[in-house]
């Protein structure tokens, strides 16, 4: 029998206690999924989204054009050929009216964006489907990615100035 030394025994117990996380995570995955598959039960049109999880796919996908307070000044700015739009003015520009549809069209590809180019903004309905590819699962995962996104959007709109 061979005795193990203080390293070795400290890699199986971090080996160990890595496969107990990841059996943690997925354990919450498929609870999130049966949770996920009981509120897909609900109608369409008593659908809500959450602005928090939309914050989190812009921080993901939309912060690096649009920036961290989405006025359209990313990181990336300077290497495009338009300035993105400034996203907290979307309803000021659709007289003091938040253009819910509009959003998720631009997002989702429906409704081409003027000033893109030839897809110089992502069309994001379909990255939602990667790599997985298109199911009615994953066509369902990417409207409520989107959702999320344009609820948002919404939540970030300034204010029409008084007067």
């Amino acid at each position: 029998m061979r005795v193990q030394d203080g390293s070795s025994a400290r890699r199986v117990a971090i080996g160990f206690a890595a496969a107990l996380a990841v059996a943690a995570v997925l354990a919450g995955w498929g609870a999130l999924g049966a949770l996920q598959q009981e509120g897909e039960a609900q109608s369409e049109a008593e659908e809500t989204y959450s602005a928090f999880n939309g914050k989190q796919t812009y921080k993901t996908f939309c912060v690096n054009c649009h920036g961290a307070a989405a006025k359209g000044d990313g990181y990336l700015v300077d290497s495009l050929k338009v300035k993105p739009t400034d996203l907290t003015a979307l309803a000021k520009a659709n007289g003091g009216a938040y253009p819910a549809e509009k959003v998720r069209e631009s997002i989702d590809g429906t409704k081409p964006v003027k000033g893109h180019g030839l897809q110089e903004m992502p069309v994001w309905g379909d990255v939602f489907l990667w790599p997985e590819g298109d199911s009615p699962e994953r066509r369902e995962h990417a409207k409520r990615k989107i959702g999320e996104l344009v609820e948002y959007l919404r939540s970030i709109q300034e204010p029409a100035p008084a007067g």
